[in-house]
This record gives C-alpha cells, sequence and structure tokens, in this order.
C-alpha cells in the first residue's frame, strides 16, 4: 500500500506547477520555449515557472542561471542550488543601459524602472528613476536604499562577476544577447525580456512581427546581381576596425544585398586594422558608413578634417558617405532590438533602385556642407 502512496505523491509533485501561493518542483522534462535564432540562452517552462540557462559566450559552462517564478507563488524545489530564484515580474528594476530601457518602455513596463546607471545617457524616460552612477562602478548606496528586485547588466569578457554587486543579495540579470551572433539571435532576448517584465505574449508578437519584417526585406535583395562593397566606421587613433563577415554586421550587410569591403577576414567579431590596411583594401569601396556623436549632423568637410586620408576614399569623392548619429538617432537604443530598422536603412543606402518608400531610421547621407 505504501508503494501506490508514494507513486501517488511523486506523480502529484511532478505535475505541481509554481502558482496558488505553493512550494513546487522543478524535476521532470519540462517543456523547452523555442528559440529560433538565439544560440547562447536556452528556456524550459515547468508549469508557471521558468528556467534560464545563458551560455558563457567567452568559455566553458554558464554566465547565469534562474528560475523565474510568479510573483505569487514560494520559491520552488529545485536540486539546481546554482539557479537565481526571480520573482516575476519585476517591479522595481535596476536597469543599466539604454537600450533594455528602450525596450522594457517598448513593453509599455515603464513604471516598472526603479532606476537606472549613466541617466544622462537613457533617452525616452518619462518617469524620475534613481541614477545608480557608473556602470563600471556602480552606487552601491544608492543602490541599497532602492533595493531592486533586479539588476539588468551587461557583463564582458574581463567582469562577468560584477565585483561587489554579487554581494548585495540581488539577481543580477547578465545581459549578454550583444555576444549573439546574428541580428535576430540578438533581438530574439526579447523573449526572456518579455518573461522578466509580465509581456511574454507581446515580446513574442514582437519578435514574430520583426522575423517577417526582416524576412520580407531580405528576400527584395536576394536575386540583386550588386554586391556593394562597405567600408565601415572610422579610424580611431592608430586602428580602424572593420566588421568580420561572420559578425552581426557583415552578416547584416550581407542580409542587404551588400558586403563588407573585407570579405577575406570571415571573424565574427571586428577586425582591428592599420590605415594603410583599409586604403590598401577599401580605397575604392562604394559606400562608406559610420557612426558618430554630435549635437549636429555632420558634414563631409568636417568628415575629411579629421583625417587626410579620408578625402581620397572613392566614397568619399563621390558623395556616398552615410553617418549615423547615435545622439539624435538613439541607435544604441533601438538598433539591437530592431535590426528590421537597421536592413532597411542598408537596402535603402547600397540598393537605391529598390524603393521602400519609408524613412531612413539611423543614417543620413553626409553633405558638402550641413
Amino acid at each position: 500500500m505504501n508503494k501506490y502512496l508514494y507513486l501517488l505523491i511523486g506523480t502529484l509533485l511532478l505535475l505541481c506547477s509554481c502558482g496558488g501561493n505553493t512550494t513546487s518542483t522543478l524535476e521532470g522534462e519540462g517543456d523547452t520555449i523555442p528559440m529560433q535564432y538565439a544560440k547562447n540562452i536556452t528556456m524550459v517552462r515547468y508549469g508557471d515557472c521558468v528556467k534560464v540557462e545563458l551560455k558563457n559566450p567567452w568559455g566553458e559552462g554558464l554566465l547565469g542561471s534562474y528560475i523565474l517564478v510568479p510573483s505569487d507563488s514560494e520559491q520552488p524545489q529545485t536540486s539546481n542550488l546554482q539557479s537565481q530564484t526571480i520573482f516575476v515580474p519585476l517591479k522595481n528594476a535596476l536597469v543599466f543601459t539604454a537600450v533594455h530601457c528602450g525596450l522594457i518602455c517598448e513593453f509599455g513596463m515603464e513604471e516598472s524602472i526603479g532606476g537606472v546607471c549613466e541617466k544622462e545617457y537613457i533617452h525616452g524616460l518619462t518617469k524620475e528613476v534613481v541614477d545608480c552612477g557608473n556602470g563600471m562602478s556602480p552606487n552601491q548606496e544608492r543602490i541599497i536604499k532602492l533595493h531592486p528586485d533586479a539588476m539588468l547588466v551587461s557583463p564582458f569578457e574581463s567582469n562577468t562577476g560584477h565585483d561587489k554587486l554579487g554581494q548585495l543579495g540581488i539577481p543580477i540579470v547578465e545581459c549578454a544577447e550583444y555576444m549573439e551572433p546574428t541580428a535576430l539571435g540578438r533581438a530574439e532576448w526579447m523573449k526572456f525580456y518579455g518573461i522578466l517584465f509580465g509581456k511574454e505574449k507581446e515580446a513574442n508578437a514582437m519578435f514574430e512581427a520583426l522575423v517577417a519584417r526582416y524576412d520580407s526585406l531580405s528576400a527584395l535583395v536576394k536575386n540583386s546581381d550588386k554586391r556593394p562593397r562597405i567600408l565601415s566606421e572610422e579610424l580611431y587613433g592608430n586602428v580602424w576596425y572593420q566588421p568580420g563577415v561572420h559578425s552581426t554586421i557583415g552578416q547584416l550587410y550581407a542580409d542587404a544585398g551588400a558586403q563588407t569591403a573585407f570579405p577575406e577576414y570571415t571573424q565574427s567579431g571586428s577586425v582591428p586594422l592599420s590605415v594603410e590596411q583599409v586604403y590598401a583594401t577599401a580605397h575604392d569601396a562604394d559606400v562608406w558608413l559610420m557612426r558618430y556623436d554630435s549635437d549636429a549632423t555632420m558634414s563631409l568637410a568636417e568628415l575629411g578634417a579629421q583625417a587626410d586620408v579620408y578625402p581620397r576614399f572613392e566614397a568619399f569623392k563621390k558623395g556616398n558617405v552615410w553617418g549615423c548619429n547615435t545622439r539624435t538617432s538613439y541607435f544604441y537604443e533601438r538598433s539591437p532590438f530592431h535590426p528590421d530598422r537597421m536592413l532597411s536603412d542598408i537596402i535603402q543606402i547600397t540598393h537605391p533602385e529598390i524603393s521602400l518608400q519609408e524613412p531612413m531610421y539611423f543614417y543620413k547621407k553626409l553633405g558638402a556642407n550641413q
């Protein structure tokens, strides 16, 4: 008789959801939430709970592991002691970056942002939030006073532990979507953020619409015989970075029916080159796309005055230089989760024969004088 009783109890535990103010188990297989493009995140649903694992993009193991639990539930039973429990939806989040603030506002959840870092770079917020200082060394006293339910941070290879932040006892959400190898993979992380802020259905719908639009745009140039060569960015000190073919930008170029001026570099990141290397290979590139930060639109004359070599490029001579003013276009806030807008811009620049009949979102052609 006891054997059947134990089997019944075990079955009930496996079927138990995380809702209803009960302590539950995450044992069993669960239902995997499909991620079509993202490579560094997996999510598995157990009833009302979701277990999230983030792959370390710089090495072995996990960057983060979380159990997302409805706020009206108790912490579930789990044998995985490495997972942080986060009660969702978040109601008082500390958000370190502008891009994630922008997405949260798109979800209509601005009220859930309690604090930010480097407030001067955060655009579009209409409510008062706590400025917790520099993102690299945030003000811990303000964080403790704010007492957020989670901190959304962007990790990097040499500081994945975030120094003393981990000692505060506040869940740290590692927002590493920027390490995804594709633009759509990066954008797909919005599904994760949607669950965090109680907007899962909305996030899924946003992503589906994004993919449909991205694919329809790419299809317009799929059979084009033209593959314009693009020179990217500017000289910084003695180094001029160019995107590798398999970088996010390199693949955006390809999806726009164009190509980087350096097809021999197949890396998934940027390649540091000397000005001599860049000029030797890309002096005859068809288009020059660059980003800058300014209160006013840059002119060709202003660009040419920055380095003697610039006016020697064919794209400069032909006036085919396009600049993205990151300050006025909100490029960093809006482009990561809207790669379709970037794709639209690049198609309009490199394939003017295709009339999309829509505005440019980020880039503007540099005039002789503006």
